[in-house]
């Protein structure tokens, strides 16, 4: 038998509800949500769409990025989180922007735990330059930006868990590239950059070689490989393949680079012929044993002497003029500021 129901002493019996009925709490809920979901509606369509203009370039969740027409030959890049454009980016008089590119929206850049957009600013003419832009993925705000110069740029690369940082790019010292560099010809030196929290630098541990005669670790990681592809695509085609491959295609190349060294005919007048003593010596500064490939510059054109101190000199400036040359000393264990040093001043004392 059901139980009985209760009794109220002024209305008498409780009516039980009629079965297949929702208790009246229900009921208002499901009342009040249906009126906040209209009035959601209408102050969604209420609500100010944002004023985008431009060409999009990079989207990330409630980011957008676009670059906005400033004249016929320059644009600048205008950030959007939601409905809020925040504060524009400050605009570089002497190196206006002709183009921006996405370089990637899927992968972290700058230790943030999540996507970060990185987008690739070129000047264009005939010593164009490329300005990179790290804009954090959820809010959209500027990271950092730096200019490569010259120089073409990988997409940043996700590292292992073992590195100290997140990501790295590859590109070329721009103090090594044609029309920055007084040398025409001149060979180029890769260097590997990554974000360091307040600014960006070279991945020294990864571009130390362990002997003089070993190449830069990375070179040997098929992580990097990604990015020695999409770097070779303005210069030349990388060797590719196993790691022993790989290493057998770097050895091969260290060999080709000290014979066309050893017989380069050194020219004070002719810079050009400095070439081959260049292509050398980048190999061994930018792997941090620039002392070992000094010396072995130095034994090969010993006959010589005033043809390779000029070749030096010209060396020692150029390094001079690069933009990390205190990470540079730094990789070659502090020692890099005082060889060049040494290298200038049988010069200086000709004087």
């Amino acid at each position: 038998m059901d139980d009985p129901l209760p009794i109220d002493p002024q209305q008498g019996p409780s009516r039980r509800p009629p079965s297949g009925t929702f208790p009246p709490i229900f009921v208002k809920l499901a009342v009040i949500g249906v009126i906040f979901g209209c009035v959601g509606v209408i102050v969604t369509l209420l609500m100010p769409k944002p004023a985008y203009e431009g060409r999009l370039v990079g989207q990330s969740g409630d980011v957008h990025i676009y670059a906005v027409p400033t004249n016929a030959d320059a644009e600048n890049l205008a950030v959007w989180h939601g409905v809020r454009k925040l504060d524009a980016l400050p605009a570089d008089p002497d190196n206006p922007i002709q183009q921006f590119d996405l370089s990637s929206s899927d992968r972290q850049a700058a230790g943030t735990r999540h996507p970060d957009l990185v987008v690739d600013g070129w000047s264009g003419g005939m010593h164009c330059c490329l300005t990179r832009f790290v804009f954090d993925g959820p809010s959209g705000k500027l990271i950092g930006s730096l200019s490569l110069g010259s120089s073409s740029a990988s997409r940043f690369i996700p590292l292992n868990r073992t590195d100290r940082y997140p990501a790295a790019f590859l590109a070329y010292d721009d103090a090594t590239l044609d029309g920055q560099s007084e040398i025409s010809g001149t060979p180029l030196a890769p260097i590997l950059v990554v974000w360091r929290g307040k600014n960006f630098g070279l991945f020294i541990e990864a571009m130390k070689a362990t002997t003089a005669d070993s190449p830069s670790p990375y070179l040997l990681r098929p992580d990097f490989e990604e990015a020695r592809l999409e770097l070779a695509t303005t210069v030349r085609a990388e060797t590719t393949g196993t790691r022993g491959d790989i290493a057998k295609a770097l050895n091969q190349e260290a060999q080709d680079r000290l014979a066309q060294m050893k017989a380069a005919t050194l020219n004070p007048e002719d810079a050009k012929t400095f070439a081959p003593l260049i292509r050398f010596l980048n190999d061994y500064v930018y792997k941090g044993q620039a002392e070992a490939g000094v010396a072995i510059v130095k034994q090969a054109h010993a006959a010589s002497p005033d043809a390779l101190s000029v070749a030096l000199q010209t060396y020692a400036e150029q390094v001079r003029q690069s933009q990390w040359i205190g990470d540079l000393n730094v990789l070659n264990d502090g020692k890099l500021i005082s060889l060049l040093d040494q290298i200038d001043r049988p010069m200086k004392q000709t004087q």
